[in-house]
């Protein structure tokens, strides 16, 4: 089963700062304590590798008897693959002919250090 909770998010954040990897939290209306998300997989490009925070409509007076229902059988720790994550912006690559030669004045002015482990 699909849940589609979205009249009950209070608040949220999936960070996908680490390549092929997406963690982050939320909070519903009617759930104790926050949902953890730790999945496999990337935003879709328009937002690949950031950190996004967002807040719902749903408050705590607003709580009524279909939440503690609607949660029944819900994990409150949310693993495997990332599905359609996107703000349905145009990709940074989409299209930009400029945009390789962006990328590679981009990656020449980096300090390359060690690399960053996940």
């Amino acid at each position: 089963m699909a849940w589609r909770p979205t009249q009950y998010l209070q608040e949220g954040e999936l960070d996908n700062t680490c390549p092929n990897k997406v963690t982050g939290w939320m909070t519903f209306v009617g759930l104790k304590n926050k949902v953890t998300f730790d999945l496999e997989g990337n935003f879709h490009r328009d937002i690949r590798g950031a950190k996004i925070h967002f807040t719902g409509d749903a408050y705590e007076d607003h709580y009524d008897i279909d939440s503690n229902s609607y949660f029944e059988g819900f994990a409150q720790h949310q693993t495997g693959k990332v599905g359609d994550i996107t703000a349905g912006l145009p990709p940074f690559d989409y299209g930009r002919e400029p945009y390789y030669a962006e990328l590679n004045v981009m990656l020449s002015n980096i300090p390359w250090g060690p690399l960053l482990h996940c």
